[in-house]
């Protein structure tokens, strides 16, 4: 396929290859202006899609705090049972099942 190259506005260079070609035109490319060597293209969003991105954005965000927090409240749940002093797991113990910090993790 053909390789097209998009100046943006802040100095940045972009490259997109054509794959497939198709006879419909894209609803989201409004106006194409060029010459030569350049050309640029107008996009435009449909009003739909700021709301998917918010909604996007929010999941990504939301996933990311639980599986941290999630990591992070099972860890002070093991390192709670490495001071006690315990068998740890990867030596064969089984003690962390016991620990409520361990099991608050795992299920957030």
């Amino acid at each position: 396929g053909a390789v097209l190259s998009f100046s943006c506005r802040d100095s940045c260079q972009a490259w997109c290859q054509i794959i497939n070609v198709s006879e419909s035109r894209s609803p989201l490319l409004t106006s194409m202006e060029g010459t030569g060597n350049e050309t640029n293209w107008s996009i435009s969003m449909p009003s739909g899609s700021k709301y998917h991105l918010y909604i996007g954005l929010a999941l990504a965000i939301g996933s990311s705090i639980f599986i941290g927090s999630s990591f992070i409240l099972k860890k002070k749940g093991l390192l709670k049972l490495a001071e006690r002093g315990v068998t740890r797991a990867g030596q064969g113990g089984y003690s962390y099942l016991k620990e409520w910090l361990w099991w608050a993790g795992l299920l957030s």
